[in-house]
């Protein structure tokens, strides 16, 4: 091969390299992101909502438990932990620890795929192929869940409930994680009553469904805003059978508002992000447009 011809090889290299090593980095850059959404009945009050979501907390994280910590610093109206909060079995404690620093009337959770399974090497190609596998080996999950309600968390699992948050009666609609065909979506079912209605499930794959139901508000995460996005392409996967325009933030559907959460972490066989940040959301719901 002439040198001519190994220059572009090489430089092809250099930048694969370096765009590798930026998404190590990247993925540990933990930060806050504000997100305005218009969905409330006239004359609300401003909600504050905190969600995190997609920690894949694993033993040795330090760094990432000392953000979710951090934001325990604020109070919120509502803070919602939407699933795969869990990395592997021995990180049970310190997940549940850093969580119950938040704070906020109302604590809600429901939980992902990896909060059930440990997790294991996946053929990267499955996530184009739309293959859906998890791991067999369990979570302590139980365990997990009762530390949390047991410090006065919500568990949304396959629960309709109706609640005041910020003095605002809610309908609040929490599905186990569909990814594992564990959601019920006989739930679906909006009160005409009820000013206000909130869906949360981990995996947004039942948006059209939701959106048919009437919903104001679906909160979801699992497609960690794609993790590798791509300059006027965005994300090119979800994981999910969101369509990966939707892959992060805010949409809109038929008069129901979608919020897609990016995450915070990424699971042990891809420990990357590239142009998708970790984040924890703040949802700032005021009144209708």
């Amino acid at each position: 091969m002439s040198n001519k011809t190994m220059y572009p090889v090489t430089a092809i290299l250099a930048l694969g390299a370096a765009c590798f090593v930026w998404g190590i980095i990247e993925a540990r850059l933990y930060r806050t992101r504000k997100h305005t959404i218009g969905v409330l009945p006239e004359g609300s009050r401003m909600l504050r909502v905190l969600q995190v979501s997609d920690l894949h907390f694993r033993s040795g994280q330090a760094r990432l438990g000392k953000f979710v910590r951090s934001l325990g610093s604020e109070t919120y109206d509502l803070v919602l932990a939407t699933g795969d909060l869990l990395g592997d079995p021995a990180s049970v404690d310190r997940c549940f620890s850093a969580l119950n620093t938040l704070r906020a009337p109302v604590r809600c959770f429901v939980l992902g795929s990896s909060d059930y399974y440990a997790p294991k090497f996946k053929n990267y190609l499955d996530y184009f192929l739309g293959r859906k596998t998890h791991g067999t080996r369990k979570n302590p999950t139980d365990h997990f869940r009762r530390l949390l309600t047991d410090a006065g968390w919500i568990d949304l699992t396959n629960v309709d409930m109706k609640i005041e948050i910020g003095g605002l009666m809610t309908q609040v609609t929490g599905m186990d994680d569909p990814y594992l065909k564990r959601d019920d979506r006989s739930l679906l079912n909006r009160e005409p009553d009820v000013p206000f209605a909130l869906c949360v499930v981990h995996d947004p794959s039942p948006y059209l469904q939701v959106t048919n139901a009437g919903y104001d508000l679906m909160i979801s995460g699992h497609t960690h805003g794609g993790q590798v996005r791509f300059p006027f392409i965005g994300a090119v996967v979800t994981n999910s059978k969101l369509p990966p325009r939707y892959a992060r933030w805010a949409a809109k559907f038929d008069g129901m508002w979608l919020f897609v959460s990016p995450g915070l972490g990424t699971g042990p066989y891809a420990p990357i992000r590239f142009m998708c940040p970790p984040e924890a959301s703040v949802l700032e719901l005021i009144d209708r447009e």
